[in-house]
């Protein structure tokens, strides 16, 4: 092998290596290509983008009200829903003879409800348009 051939394998293998090592380099900054429709996908090492924050329901103001079962039957299940509307919750029960329990209830500016106990021998009771903010205190009495 002459002088000037290894000189050139030499350059070669130079220029080879040199080649290399700017295509490795170049390979990580280069941008991701797009896909099909566009889109280009993020590199896996990326830190993931922060979830939005959801917004926030409009937290309604709660009323503190007492129920006391006055009756000699056990409540099974006392139920409110806001004067009108036919959307009524489980608010209270089973609640024995002489006890007594807190609920807290979510209202509107008007706090007036509709309620609905049924009591454990089959009887129930109906009141419509009570107003819990001024009372704060269900009474269930023969």
């Amino acid at each position: 092998m002459s002088a000037n051939s290894r000189i050139l394998w030499a350059f070669g293998g130079l220029f080879a290596g040199a080649l290399l090592a700017t295509s490795a380099a170049t390979a990580q900054v280069v941008a991701p290509a797009a896909d099909a429709a566009g889109a280009v996908a993020a590199p896996s090492d990326a830190a993931a983008p922060k979830p939005k924050a959801k917004p926030k329901k409009a937290k309604l103001p709660t009323v503190d009200v007492v129920v006391v079962n006055n009756r000699a039957v056990a409540l099974t299940d006392l139920l409110a829903s806001p004067s009108g509307s036919p959307e009524s919750k489980k608010i209270a029960g089973p609640l024995a003879p002489g006890k007594k329990v807190v609920v807290h209830l979510a209202h509107d500016k008007a706090c007036l409800f509709d309620l609905h106990g049924v009591y454990e021998d089959g009887t129930t009771t109906d009141v419509v348009g009570v107003e819990l903010c001024k009372d704060k205190k269900i009474n269930l009495i023969e």
